[in-house]
């Protein structure tokens, strides 16, 4: 059975993960990453602009590659990854504050992701962030 994740990332490395088709994190972060499997469907959210871009499916095990592709940091945890829905505008997430479960009933929807990699989300979620980018897209 498939699981759900929103995955934070910079516009910087988003862009590179468009390209390289892998996505990676940190050592803190690695026992989340442990847990994705092929199939899983990430949704890609870029700090700073506060927007979800698109959604890539897990396409491999997690693996460890030191090699250097991202910007900032080695993020060395990966999975390869293969796209499935991209947006060039992307959805602002505070439009969808109060149709997404992972947020509702807090005041600082902001606290729910912040210093983490990947949060698991629900189905329902998953639904209504790709209706809401198959509508701009």
């Amino acid at each position: 059975m498939s699981r759900y994740w929103l995955c934070i990332i910079t516009p910087e490395n988003y862009k590179i993960m468009v390209r390289k088709l892998v996505w990676g994190v940190k050592d803190r972060h690695r026992k989340r990453l442990y847990e994705a499997k092929p199939g899983d469907k990430l949704v890609m959210y870029l700090k700073g602009e506060k927007k979800i871009m698109g959604v890539f499916e897990v396409e491999s095990e997690p693996f460890y590659d030191e090699t250097r592709i991202f910007l900032g940091d080695v993020f060395p945890h990966r999975v390869k990854v293969k796209p499935v829905l991209l947006s060039d505008k992307g959805v602002e997430i505070t439009k969808l504050l109060d149709k997404l479960e992972i947020f509702r009933g807090k005041k600082k929807w902001v606290g729910v992701i912040q210093g983490k990699a990947m949060v698991p989300i629900g189905e329902n979620d998953y639904a209504v962030i790709v209706k809401a980018l198959e509508e701009i897209t």
